[in-house]
């Protein structure tokens, strides 16, 4: 026996050692979360998609390089995480026992007083369950993420019903706020502010289970507590050291949903659109498209226009012959694309070309999906708008030329960009940076006397350039963006033809996990519920 108590004693020390050492090593800090915003879409098969669009501020403490996002259960499949500038995250399964999650790691820590969202896209099976209550029926149930050290300032769930289900059909665990359609499918929107730490909002839908193809009979196998309790037995085993450990490592795992304003249509606004993507939305033409593409690439002196009639002729850069981009000068897929559209005599290959626009407008509609149109396209004329607040409030002629230059994408998406650039320029002169290769290309071709002429070899250059007054400088930029886009190929009309127009909205009707950009999950929540109205009976729709 003593021996016995020995042991016990000596293992107890160990864990209690063991588990120190990891606390020596957790995250520590506060955080909130600014938006928590879950969109699901109840497919046929009886699987969910899952959206979550997370914002979170770091208040005080370690960087955040991680966020852990749970998931219903075992049976979920990673699609694609974004941050908010569009970047792609990686998203692995850091699953531990039951408590079903996935790490998505940021492109940069979060650092104290920053503020990032994100957002996050799986499938998950067997969320469907036949409703006891309701005989006939099947339902879902789902807890968002609730998080054990934050709060969270707004909380939005919208739950997408199968096609055909009608509002006099649905069952709700508890009331609505509201009743949307979303690509004609009827949706139940919640939402919730200020909830404290560690608070649930479980929500539950009920329908006619003939509105699904397959569904589970029963509740599945599995945890009914909340996932971090294997902690506090631990806890107890130990002294309660552990649950202190585990408290800390949720909070490592907590991260933030940004929510984009839910409309009546969908999830809101989409967020982290390229200035190129938006003019798609703004319903540039193509070849405006294209010579935006290519003003890009002059700016991250990727290309050199050598000549620009009859049609663009360029010259790649030593830097990007390889055409994926360098580690400092990284290339978006669309100029990649352009590069490759490049012929070895430099002329643009029309149908590659019309590829690019292809690519640019089925990317861009794959990033709508979930999101409200309208007040996207409202969003963007309002980024053009600030872009130009910019340059017109610099104080000095320097300050306003640096300040086009470093919207210049943005300003190019407005319709009276030469009006307002003569405006902006009116009692200024523009003063060009000997690296500016888009300004240079248009004053060497366009520019009806050019003086100057830049080394686009060097990265550097002692010779001051010539500063041009406001309305030539006006002029000059409108006819360069104008000709180019007139003559960025050969031949418009086989460039027009090859580009098959894009049906928007068509492919987001039901989202699915390998091709979407955006999905929900959720952390510590509960398993789907068989009777999913058992705990508001047979509860009626309302609005709120």
């Amino acid at each position: 026996m003593v021996k016995n108590r020995h042991l016990l004693t000596a293992l107890t020390l160990l864990i209690t050692l063991a588990v120190l050492a990891g606390t020596a090593s957790a995250w520590t800090g506060t955080y909130h979360i600014n938006s928590e915003q879950v969109k699901i879409w109840i497919n046929q098969n009886g699987s969910i998609d899952l959206f979550y669009n997370i914002t979170i501020t770091l208040d005080s403490g370690d960087n955040i390089n991680n966020v852990y996002v749970g998931q219903p259960n075992r049976y979920f499949t990673i699609g694609e995480a974004y941050d908010q500038n569009n970047r792609p995250l990686k998203a692995s399964d850091a699953t531990s026992g039951n408590d079903y999650k996935i790490g998505v790691k940021l492109s940069s820590p979060l650092t104290a007083g920053e503020t990032i969202w994100f957002t996050l896209l799986t499938n998950v099976g067997h969320m469907v369950y036949n409703d006891t209550t309701n005989p006939g029926n099947v339902g879902m149930q789902f807890t968002p993420t609730w998080w054990t050290s934050a709060t969270v300032n707004d909380l939005r769930i919208l739950i997408v019903l199968p096609p055909n289900v009608t509002k006099e059909m649905v069952k709700t665990s508890i009331d609505w706020n509201n009743t949307l359609t979303d690509e004609g499918r009827l949706a139940v929107y919640w939402q919730k502010e200020n909830l404290l730490p560690n608070t649930q909002f479980p929500v539950g839908v009920s329908f006619p289970a003939k509105y699904v193809q397959s569904y589970d009979g029963s509740q599945p196998v599995g945890p009914t507590v909340y996932t971090f309790m294997p902690y506090i037995v631990l806890a107890l085993f130990v002294g309660g050291i552990v649950l202190v450990v585990g408290i800390f490592i949720l909070m490592a795992g907590k991260k933030t949903y940004s929510s984009p304003n839910l409309s009546m249509e969908t999830l809101g606004i989409r967020h982290g659109l390229t200035a190129v993507e938006a003019s798609y939305l703004l319903d540039m033409q193509p070849t405006r498209i294209v010579t935006e593409i290519l003003y890009g690439l002059l700016q991250k002196r990727a290309v050199w226009v050598e000549e620009a009639k009859p049609s663009i002729k360029l010259k790649i850069m030593q830097q990007f012959q390889n055409k994926t981009g360098t580690e400092e000068t990284p290339l978006r897929y669309y100029e990649i694309d352009f590069l490759n559209s490049i012929k070895p005599d430099g002329r643009l290959d029309e149908e590659k070309l019309a590829k690019t626009v292809m690519t640019i407008m089925e990317a861009t509609e794959e990033k709508m999906r979930g999101y409200c149109r309208r007040d996207t396209i409202d969003y963007y004329r309002t980024v053009v708008d600030k872009a130009w607040q910019q340059v017109e409030q610099a104080g000095t002629p320097e300050l306003a030329s640096q300040a086009y230059n470093e919207q210049l994408l943005w300003l190019m998406l407005d319709p009276e960009s030469q009006k307002r650039t003569e405006l902006a320029f009116r009692n200024k002169t523009f003063e060009p940076n000997p690296l500016w290769l888009w300004y240079w290309y248009g004053y060497h071709h366009y520019y009806p006397n050019p003086t100057y002429m830049p080394n686009i070899e060097t990265p550097t250059q002692t010779a001051k350039p010539p500063t041009i007054p406001g309305a030539d400088f006006a002029n000059n930029v409108a006819s360069a963006v104008e000709n180019t886009s007139n003559n960025i190929v050969g031949n418009l009309e086989k460039f027009a033809n090859a580009i098959i127009p894009i049906a928007p909205s068509e492919t987001s009707n039901t989202p699915a996990h390998h091709n979407a950009n955006c999905v929900c999950a959720c952390h510590a929540c509960a398993c789907a519920c068989a009777c999913v109205s058992c705990a508001c009976a047979c509860a009626s729709g309302g609005v709120g």
